[in-house]
């Protein structure tokens, strides 16, 4: 996965994690500091992220050993409550991630399958190959500007068909 994405992510989950460092050091100045120390060691360490692994929840590991480290340092207790309970509503947290994650993954997976053509052959270079989308561009005879409109088209074509799909669910 490529830098842009993971900025696209800590962006999405900015507030999550924020509010979880605010708890944990109870200080808005120092929890802002932290949350862009959170964010550089994220995308230092990306490499060793496992695909499937709710992001929030992993983002949420590195933010606690940041904590613990910051306070360490100066002498300050991290935790507003207990470090065990601080634990069982991560792995809650994490449960419930996982849960809310399925639906959502069969949805796409029944979307991908609509997906046919040129849209389908550029999608799969650039997910399940990871290609970079220059390369894509040139495999698929395009040039790098009409690759990124058709991945951004049917990216949002799939996310409306999630939606679609998740709210009809709901119904």
């Amino acid at each position: 996965m490529d830098q842009a994405t993971i900025a696209q992510l800590l962006m999405r989950h900015r507030t999550e994690l924020y509010a979880y460092l605010r708890v944990m050091v109870r200080n808005p100045h120092d929890a802002e500091d932290l949350l862009q120390d959170v964010s550089l060691a994220a995308s230092r360490s990306w490499s060793q992220y496992r695909e499937g692994t709710p992001f929030v929840a992993w983002a949420r590991e590195i933010a606690r050993r940041r904590v613990l480290d910051f306070c360490k340092k100066r002498g300050r207790r991290p935790f507003l409550v207990e470090p065990e309970v601080l634990a069982s509503l991560d792995a809650a947290a994490a449960a419930l991630d996982a849960e809310a994650v399925e639906p959502r993954r069969d949805a796409l997976r029944g979307c991908l399958e609509k997906i046919e053509g040129p849209a389908r052959a550029v999608i799969d270079l650039r997910y399940a190959e990871r290609a970079e989308v220059g390369d894509i561009a040139r495999r698929v005879g395009r040039s790098v500007q009409a690759t990124y409109a058709v991945l951004k088209r049917t990216k949002q074509i799939l996310r409306d068909c999630v939606e679609r799909r998740l709210a009809g669910e709901n119904a």
